[in-house]
């Protein structure tokens, strides 16, 4: 079969003839309809994260199942899936009885410690597999498997409650799908968005309201949950200036160096001195883990 192959660290991928895989216990073998392309394979490219080159990357994998192990009954031949970022993990570690299945020391990952989906065909573990309705393209199924995935996972860790407001801090990639499953779960929705020319988009999306920063937020009525999907660590602290009382921000964009440099960590801590009173607990800055759910 043809695979996109990263033969080294930082090289050019280059299209390459390899073995067909097989399907082992509990695998099933899918020809690829549609492998969507992440940032996260650049930072795989350029050795960012952990992995053995060669390598054939893509965490966003759609197709048809054309093979199974004898023992997979849950799957058959026919079935359109797709499989997420996680492909196994021990089950006995700590991690993994807690629930935080991707902090498992032996995970095997998509695109990383397991092959990807930048091929004509590859290997899911059908525990990992989740049908894809028919009414779905493959090409609009793809990229749910790790944006869709990631910016949910955070929607469920945060947890909001009935009465409470969800704002939503740069609407690309992973924030347009935030807006739309926030809005679709019942919530009243907020974009935080520095751009005027997505303001049409962003209320097809289902935003209840758009603001440009924390300011236009907190005169907003604020929100109690603030699913962060930018990488601007400026845009980021200045949006905790809209959060209630005793509320939190989730953050999902990805930097090389830490979450906030120390002037930003020195701003939010003067921010939360400012404005709460000493028997409130601080703001609650989290991380819902690397492409990783809450188990159900």
């Amino acid at each position: 079969m043809k695979a996109a192959v990263v033969p080294a660290l930082s090289s050019s991928w280059l299209i390459k003839d390899v073995p067909q895989p097989q399907p082992g216990p509990n695998q099933v073998l899918v020809k690829m309809h549609a492998s969507g392309i992440c940032y996260t394979d650049v930072h795989q490219t350029l050795g960012h994260l952990p992995g053995q080159f060669p390598r054939i990357l893509g965490h966003e994998p759609v197709g048809e199942i054309v093979a199974t192990a004898p023992d997979v009954t849950a799957r058959r031949v026919g079935d359109r899936v797709g499989s997420a970022w996680i492909q196994s993990t021990c089950g006995r570690c700590e991690w993994c009885q807690r629930g935080r299945r991707m902090f498992c020391p032996y995970l095997k990952g998509t695109g990383g410690e397991a092959q990807g989906g930048h091929a004509e065909y590859m290997l899911m573990n059908a525990d990992a597999t989740y049908l894809i309705p028919d009414k779905v393209s493959y090409e609009q199924a793809a990229p749910i498997f790790c944006a869709g995935y990631t910016v949910y996972s955070g929607l469920r860790w945060a947890d909001p409650q009935p009465h409470e407001r969800v704002a939503v801090l740069g609407i690309g990639g992973l924030g347009h799908l935030a807006v739309q499953y926030a809005k679709a779960a019942g919530f009243e929705t907020i974009a935080i968005s520095h751009s005027p020319d997505k303001d049409k988009m962003i209320r097809e999306l289902g935003a209840d309201e758009i603001v440009r920063d924390g300011k236009s937020l907190t005169a907003a009525g604020g929100a109690d949950i603030t699913l962060s999907t930018s990488n601007s660590t400026k845009s980021m602290a200045d949006s905790i200036q809209g959060l209630r009382p005793r509320r939190q921000v989730y953050r999902y964009g990805r930097r090389r160096r830490t979450a906030f440099d120390l002037a930003d960590r020195a701003a939010l801590q003067a921010h939360q001195n400012h404005r709460q009173p000493a028997k409130w607990p601080r703001i609650s800055i989290r991380s819902p883990g690397l492409h990783g759910p809450r188990k159900s």
